[in-house]
């Protein structure tokens, strides 16, 4: 079945980020339809017996591909054709990301949220993507991560659960550097701001 196109996560992407359509990387998600529907087929649960907490998600293919693809030996993780999405409030996701890729050596990295857990609940997302990152990446990080759950705390607590788009979220530019496991930094963020600035002028360029 071919993917839906989620036209106000995408909307989003290109005018707020200035992020090109090869960057439209999905992060959270509304729930395990919207998963279904706008980023990958679930290939199988990894979260352990009578649990929907972890999916190991399988992409069609990959949106872009191109020589700038080398500039990053991560960059590969970005548009990987199997990934593990997790439910916000599941906490053995390690042993499931162990579970989905078995063969893969993650000692001495962490598992990153693309997005923050209570950043994706204050936006109404179940599911978020997790990556291996290293630690002084991922601390490197926190400032931007508080930010975001400052700015999208609601002033009172959600009532009715969010059932209307944007069933997806794209990454920003700080979600893929943490992705790619470069430093974000603290304070006035200057490697994401002067990233973005390029994308911008690429933009109306």
């Amino acid at each position: 079945m071919a993917l839906l196109i989620d036209d106000i996560a995408k909307d989003i992407a290109l005018t707020r980020w200035a992020l090109p359509e090869c960057l439209h990387v999905p992060i959270a998600a509304l729930d395990e339809d919207a998963i279904r529907n706008y980023v990958g087929a679930v290939e199988r649960v990894v979260s352990g017996p009578g649990l929907r907490s972890a999916l190991l998600v399988t992409l069609a293919g990959r949106y872009c591909s191109s020589s700038s693809d080398q500039r990053s030996t991560n960059v590969g993780i970005l548009h990987a054709r199997r990934q593990v999405w997790v439910h916000i409030a599941y906490k053995a996701y390690r042993p499931a990301y162990k579970r989905a890729f078995p063969g893969e050596n993650i000692d001495g990295l962490i598992l990153s949220h693309a997005m923050n857990r209570d950043t994706a609940a204050y936006k109404g997302f179940d599911f978020v993507r997790i990556t291996p990152a290293s630690g002084v990446a991922n601390l490197s990080s926190a400032f931007t991560q508080q930010w975001a759950k400052n700015r999208h705390r609601p002033e009172s607590p959600v009532v009715t659960r969010r059932a209307g788009p944007p069933f997806i979220q794209y990454a920003d530019l700080s979600d893929l550097m943490l992705m790619l496991d470069m430093m974000v930094g603290g304070g006035v963020m200057d490697a994401v701001n002067e990233g973005q600035q390029l994308l911008q002028r690429k933009a109306q360029n």
